[in-house]
């Protein structure tokens, strides 16, 4: 793998798995206010999913990030 896509992989994608799990994390929070209302179960339902899926997909990418960083002897 060449070095400038590699750059690119550690110092850009941190900052797009933050901004996935936060999706995940205020679609959860939105779905779980839905499931207040009897009538928005259904809405609620696939927020937690897609919210779930969010959040899942954030950490995944984290922590390949952090183990690609510690493989190479950079702080982070």
């Amino acid at each position: 793998m060449s070095a400038r896509f590699e750059r690119y992989l550690l110092q850009d994608f941190p900052l797009i798995h933050l901004i996935i799990g936060g999706f995940g994390n205020t679609t959860f929070l939105v779905g779980s206010v839905f499931f207040l209302f009897p009538s928005l179960e259904r809405v609620a339902l696939w927020l937690f999913v897609a919210g779930s899926l969010g959040m899942f997909v954030g950490t995944v990418g984290e922590v390949f990030v952090r183990h690609a960083r510690r493989s190479r002897g950079s702080p982070g």
